[in-house]
């Protein structure tokens, strides 16, 4: 059987989490908690993708530098 409780609270759990995924983070959060939340998150997505463009642009640095190797005829025994 098990405790009523525990399988109330599990049965919440389970909903919360489909309604965040559907919803976003904080869905469950009161409003200024959840507007705390957002912003934050949209903090560490605009750093993300600023890190993400400056590796871009340090791969294609490197590229551009690297020069390409002439390749050595092998030889046929």
């Amino acid at each position: 059987m098990g405790n009523p409780a525990s399988v109330t609270r599990k049965k919440t759990e389970k909903r919360r989490k489909k309604y965040e995924q559907r919803l976003g983070p904080g869905a469950y959060l009161p409003r200024e908690e959840r507007e705390k939340l957002n912003v934050e998150l949209e903090k560490l997505a605009a750093a993300e993708q600023k890190r993400k463009a400056e590796l871009k642009k340090a791969k294609e640095q490197r590229a551009k530098e690297k020069k390409p190797q002439e390749k050595k005829p092998e030889e046929k025994k």
